[in-house]
């Protein structure tokens, strides 16, 4: 008796998750800043206008320290702080984020004068602004105080600073791979994730068959989903020949916005503040690694010369009868004639 060995396309499926949660990126130490133009005051002919800076690189600052002397161009400023909710809600929903009016100058302007008039009301700062912008009604030209800078100042002051909260979780509707509808594949059951705070994910891998794809539930080849929206690992049938790994990464990036405060080394110089995006990545990785399990199976196999014996044997035994009943059939006749 001989032993053959039988491929089996089971899958042996190992599921192995990690997270990390990694350090919230920080924004930049230090700026250059940059003293981009000098607006008029069109709210209160002050004849020394509004400074509106912005970094070398063109991110939007504005000055929290109106009685000091403005930052040059190319002054070294070092992050100090981060302002308060109030001050961020401002720059928010300021220029250039959004555009109230329009008028690219006009909207600098309500957002500069929010940010002054904000931080006298709330004694951080000692602006000087808020009285000549209250006299200035009359020369108040667009009617930006009423219309603009008022509701940002107000709003600002009901703003509340919140923690956000990032999550990120994933699951598997099981383990094993199955063979798709039309044989040409065998897929990982549905993978899901769940996002908190998040809007998308990324899915990639390394590893796998030369034509490995990650799909959506439709079987279309994507790297990038939605919050709620699955995907699953899909592997051609005829490639599946030996233990095979695909090491899958889930990447989403919790995205937090920050008033940070910058000032010179020079205290004479006015602080400014830009909104700035801190970054949560988070990522989560499962290794899948399908196994074909190989079964030993024990076969009867006839030696031959046998099998030729036995026929020929059966086969003598067979002409024999064949060769009687005609005997016996002839004798018959034979004797009824």
């Amino acid at each position: 008796m001989k032993k053959t060995k039988i491929l089996s396309l089971f899958a042996l499926v190992a599921l192995v998750f990690t997270l990390n949660f990694d350090t919230a990126l920080a924004a930049p130490n230090s700026i250059k800043v940059k003293r981009a133009e000098v607006l008029s005051d069109t709210i209160s002919n002050n004849k020394y206008g509004f400074t509106y800076f912005t970094t070398t690189e063109g991110d939007s600052l504005y000055c929290i320290d109106n009685q000091k002397l403005a930052l040059q161009s190319n002054t070294e400023a070092t992050l100090v702080g981060e302002a308060d909710a109030g001050v961020q809600y401002i720059l928010e929903h300021g220029y250039p984020n959004v555009r109230p009016t329009g008028n690219d100058e006009n909207d600098k302007i309500i957002t500069q004068a929010a940010i002054w008039w904000y931080l006298d009301d709330t004694n951080q700062g000692d602006n000087d602004v808020v009285d000549t912008f209250r006299n200035a009604t009359t020369t108040d030209l667009y009617d930006l105080i009423p219309k603009y800078i008022k509701p940002l100042v107000a709003n600002a002051k009901k703003a509340v600073a919140t923690k956000p909260n990032y999550n990120l979780n994933i699951n598997s509707e099981g383990n094993e791979l199955v063979l798709s509808d039309d044989g040409n594949y065998y897929e990982s059951r549905l993978i899901s994730v769940d996002l908190t705070g998040i809007k998308s994910y990324n899915a990639t891998f390394d590893g796998g068959t030369s034509n490995t794809r990650i799909v959506d539930e439709t079987g279309k080849a994507r790297t990038i989903f939605n919050n709620g929206e699955k995907f699953k690992v899909r592997i051609p049938t005829d490639e599946l020949n030996a233990e095979t790994t695909v090491n899958i990464e889930v990447s989403a990036k919790g995205v937090n916005k920050k008033a940070q405060i910058y000032k010179s080394s020079n205290n004479d110089y006015q602080r400014v503040v830009g909104l700035y995006s801190d970054e949560t990545p988070l990522t989560k990785a499962i290794n899948l690694t399908v196994a074909p399990d190989t079964t030993t199976v024990e076969v009867d196999v006839p030696n031959t010369s046998a099998n030729v014996l036995m026929i020929s044997v059966v086969a003598g035994i067979v002409i024999i009868i064949v060769g009687l009943g005609v005997i016996l059939y002839r004798t018959k006749r034979s004797k009824k004639a």
